[in-house]
């Protein structure tokens, strides 16, 4: 198997959020995928913030526009 990526981390996301009904927080998942970059994680939980809607395309979290 190849090196994890930010999908790996998404995909997590979307099993537990589907089981649970539950998001798992930032810091179980850098703790969960330790041999990852912290910033490759964060990719992964904006896709899945994205794909949920609790993220909008082109907005931080703190709902300013991206650059």
């Amino acid at each position: 198997m190849g090196r994890r990526n930010y999908w790996h981390v998404y995909n997590q996301m979307r099993r537990h959020y589907i089981d649970t009904g539950v998001a798992l927080g930032r810091t179980d998942l850098l703790s969960e995928f330790s041999d990852m970059e912290p910033t490759e994680v964060d990719e992964g939980i904006a896709e899945f913030e994205l794909a949920i809607g609790i993220r909008m395309r082109g907005v931080d979290l703190n709902g300013c526009k991206e650059a």
